[in-house]
């Protein structure tokens, strides 16, 4: 088997949740808010949408290595990745969000 390489996918700058639902609020000029669930409920709703036992408790402990801070494990600069979240917020979804 080949080995493969990672790709970080990462902004410019550290966002928490709550940041990202502000960013949205101003870029889809519609209330946004982060609203954490519990995890019982967050494995619920995987459940709900069809996804198989495994596969709900795989997503949950991806919820649980977020929180752990996962995400903050790689250095994000400018050069990681040249577009913020902001300016995708407002390039490419607010573009389909006003088209629905």
């Amino acid at each position: 088997m080949e080995k493969q390489d990672n790709l970080a996918v990462l902004g410019p700058e550290d966002l928490s949740c709550e940041d990202m639902a502000k960013l949205l609020t101003e870029a889809l000029g519609t209330p946004i808010r982060f609203e954490q669930m519990a995890l019982d409920s967050y494995k619920h709703l995987f459940l709900g949408m069809g996804y198989t036992e495994a596969m709900s408790e795989r997503m949950m402990d991806m919820n649980i290595a977020g929180a752990d801070g996962i995400f903050n494990a790689l250095h994000r600069t400018p050069d990681t990745s040249p577009t913020s979240f902001c300016h995708w917020a407002e390039t490419v979804l607010k573009p389909a969000f006003d088209a629905i």
